[in-house]
């Protein structure tokens, strides 16, 4: 049992007694992989001869409770004090040419090779039987483990076209698991990437997502490119390849340096990382420069992601890296302009400076970024100052300034001139400082009331 995780180990073993010599639990797939390759496991899924109606006869006295999944498929189930994904061994078949990516035709088998042929890559497809503590590797998929390739379990073409989401599996493994890809299924995977226009967008986010949070992203967005998968998701990225920049401040163009970027930020922000500069292609073809990327990459940001269904929050705060990563990029703007920019920022302040950062890595020149080191030693100041970083953190409110006769919309104007030089710390955040601040304002907003007036 020390090839499964340590976690699940006795549970496994206690389960796998319920199943006879004959119909033998097995776990299977990505966590009899990842304890090949000394990775943690995070989730174990099983399988067997054993029918949906056997699982549950066999299960029916264990004190496990069998679920149904996707009965037609074999799909179960089995909950204990961690849950299951059990499924038997079958061999499916697929409509030619339908577009329809789950088969059409399920049949049981208790043959574990043919179980095997069904998966999609070799390396997902070796079985570890619990009860005998041994690995049995129908296919030849330890051989890759250890060689760190993804061959596909039978043809490339016939495991590709199945499933055009496969191609998007390829691409992450390449990226969490930092794998080559095998050159058959290389050249298979660059015929059928059209088969990834038939995929959900959900399908399509999430796998993006999981190959962003890979080790190797670089790698994987690398062979999206060269399989044409990047062209088909996020055309709007594609579309900056061999987009030139200035070679003082550029190695590399547009695309490889939006590549470069993700590479370097931290996980939850590599999509703002790979999109940070999508508009500078369409303003250079546009204007001939690209002074405006920001703001027209925001937008373009905004679309992309609906496109894919992400979730609101998250489009929202992408978009404002995205927009805010051209500010002082040289570093000059003065100490003031920085404060209001990490207040109008603050809830993504941290990120923001990370992407200053990446920003810079991607150049390909050893530089660092005089914005982010400006931006966290001013953040810091700010800190120890104690000023005011919200409206709300101001130490007056509206119904202080209405005891001193400020009255209507006198009180905002009021208020936020004030807590901009708290925020600058021109005044303490102190009530009696702060309302001394506004008994002179007071006054000059009644001269310029009269003024106007008159």
């Amino acid at each position: 049992m020390d090839r499964l995780a340590e976690r699940y180990r006795d549970e496994l073993k206690k389960l796998s007694g319920f199943f006879p010599s004959n119909k033998r639990l097995y776990a299977v797939g990505g966590c009899v992989r990842d304890a090949l390759q000394g990775r943690r496991c995070y989730d174990v899924d099983l399988a067997g001869a054993a029918t949906p109606a056997d699982l549950t006869e066999l299960l029916s006295a264990s004190g496990f409770k069998v679920c149904p999944a996707s009965p037609r498929l074999g799909t179960m189930i089995i909950k204990g004090e961690y849950a299951y994904e059990y499924t038997t061994f079958r061999t499916d078949s697929y409509p030619e040419g339908s577009g329809v990516h789950t088969p059409d035709r399920v049949v049981f088998t208790e043959d574990i090779e043919e179980d095997a042929r069904r998966r999609d890559f070799k390396c997902n497809a070796v079985y570890y039987d619990i009860f005998d503590d041994r690995l049995c590797d129908p296919l030849g998929g330890v051989q890759d483990i250890e060689n760190r390739i993804l061959s596909t379990v039978v043809s490339p073409d016939t495991v590709l076209s199945q499933d055009g989401l496969r191609i998007m599996r390829l691409v992450r493994f390449v990226s969490t698991l930092g794998y080559s890809v095998e050159k058959e299924t290389m050249q298979s995977a660059k015929k059928l990437a059209g088969g990834l226009r038939d995929i959900s967008v959900e399908r399509i986010r999430d796998e993006l997502d999981k190959l962003l949070a890979g080790d190797n992203c670089y790698n994987a967005l690398k062979l999206m490119k060269e399989i044409g998968a990047l062209e088909i998701i996020l055309p709007e990225v594609a579309s900056n390849d061999n987009v030139a920049q200035k070679p003082e401040y550029h190695k590399y163009d547009v695309l490889e340096h939006c590549f470069k970027v993700a590479e370097n930020c931290p996980t939850k922000i590599r999509l703002a990382g790979l999109l940070h500069d999508v508009g500078k292609g369409v303003c250079m073809r546009k204007d001939g420069n690209s002074y405006l990327h920001n703001t027209v990459g925001a937008e373009m940001t905004r679309e992309i992601m609906t496109r894919l269904k992400y979730p609101v929050k998250m489009i929202d705060r992408t978009v404002r890296l995205v927009q805010e990563h051209m500010f002082d990029v040289n570093g000059n703007a003065r100490e003031c302009k920085y404060r209001r920019f990490i207040a109008r920022n603050l809830d993504i302040i941290d990120d923001v400076i990370d992407l200053f950062k990446a920003d810079c890595i991607g150049t390909g020149y050893d530089i660092k970024s005089r914005t982010a080191e400006k931006a966290e030693r001013i953040y810091s100041r700010m800190l120890d100052e104690k000023v005011p970083m919200t409206l709300k953190q101001l130490n007056i409110d509206g119904n202080d300034l209405k005891s001193i006769g400020i009255d209507g919309r006198d009180i905002g104007t009021a208020l936020n001139i004030i807590w901009d030089m708290a925020l600058r710390n021109c005044v303490v955040n102190e009530k009696q400082a702060l309302l001394k601040v506004a008994r002179r304002l007071k006054n000059s907003l009644e001269k310029e009331k009269a003024k106007d007036n008159g």
